[in-house]
């Protein structure tokens, strides 16, 4: 992969991007949440399989919100672009309440996210890891 010179359209049009998935997480908008993804989505969570494909990732998310409500807030700590890929480290934290039993667990999570650039000039989510950030 050769570099290239950080554009500050880039690194908006990243920005913007994980404030749409959130956004999309936050009001439960399992289509809109979507939208973001690369149709070659690999998710990597921990402790499970990875999820691959956006239509995988579709199913699974379909069946966790029916089950759970998220609110988050992102934070962004890095985005490195390099050509038509770049990297991105952030923060969330936020709540995940159970829909039966109105539970609520904090949520507090490092992600390291490489997004690719479309034939439209879009930024997707292409690969996605996180973990937890509590002890």
């Amino acid at each position: 992969m050769q570099t290239s010179t950080t554009t500050d359209d880039d690194v908006k049009a990243i920005r913007k991007l994980g404030k749409e998935f959130f956004a999309a997480v936050n009001t439960g908008d399992l289509e809109r949440r979507t939208a973001t993804m690369d149709p070659d989505i690999v998710i990597m969570p921990p402790d499970r399989a990875c999820i691959v494909g956006k239509e995988e990732f579709r199913r699974l998310s379909r069946e966790y919100s029916s089950a759970h409500e998220e609110k988050c807030t992102l934070f962004y700590e890095e985005i490195q672009v390099i050509g038509s890929c770049a990297f991105v480290r952030s923060t969330v934290t936020g709540t995940r309440t159970a829909k039966s039993s109105g539970g609520v667990e904090k949520i507090n999570l490092k992600n390291l996210w490489i997004v690719r650039k479309q034939a439209d000039g879009q930024w997707k989510f292409w690969r996605i890891m996180f973990n937890s950030n509590a002890p």
